[in-house]
């Protein structure tokens, strides 16, 4: 891994993913129902991870479900594995792995604002704050300033975070 650091490593992660689960509790612990909905790919996997902290403490129903848009058609449709009545009247947590412009988050907040929602919290482990769009993570695991060259890869089955 030429040129690259580990920025974190799994005990760490475990340790942000567990206050992010905590974060979202505190917000919506009234909530007979917490809906966690991750971006397909790694967002998804972030989010499975948020909602099995959540479940081992948290009283309100945990349900999980992902969102997946469409490379280079971020407007068009995406993929859900949810139906947006589905969400009436919930509150719903959007997880993704890494913000850096911001286009994907706003893309995927916009299609669930479609939906009769009650409340939208935004959630990401690595929060480059390189913004082109006006949105912003409630709950972000880091802050990391990078330059626009730098690349965060989070991979959550190794449970590394890298800098290249």
């Amino acid at each position: 891994m030429a040129n690259s650091t580990v920025i974190l490593k799994e005990e760490k992660i475990d340790q942000k993913i567990k206050r992010m689960a905590y974060q979202i509790y505190e917000k919506f612990a009234d909530e007979s129902e917490i809906v966690v909905v991750g971006i397909r790919e790694k967002g998804a996997l972030l989010a499975e991870k948020i909602a099995d902290e959540l479940r081992s403490f948290a009283e309100p129903k945990i349900t999980l479900e992902s969102l997946k848009l469409k490379k280079g058609e971020l407007k068009a449709e995406p993929e859900i594995s949810f139906s947006k009545k589905d969400l009436d009247g919930k509150v719903v947590a959007l997880v993704d792995d890494v913000l850096n412009s911001g286009i994907t988050l706003i893309h995927a907040a916009s299609h669930l604002l479609d939906a009769n929602i009650k409340e939208l919290t935004t959630i990401v482990l690595v929060d480059r704050r390189h913004r082109k769009f006006p949105i912003r993570a409630d709950i972000v695991g880091m802050t990391l300033s990078t330059t626009l060259q730098e690349h965060i890869e989070v991979d959550l089955e190794a449970k590394t975070v890298i800098l290249r």
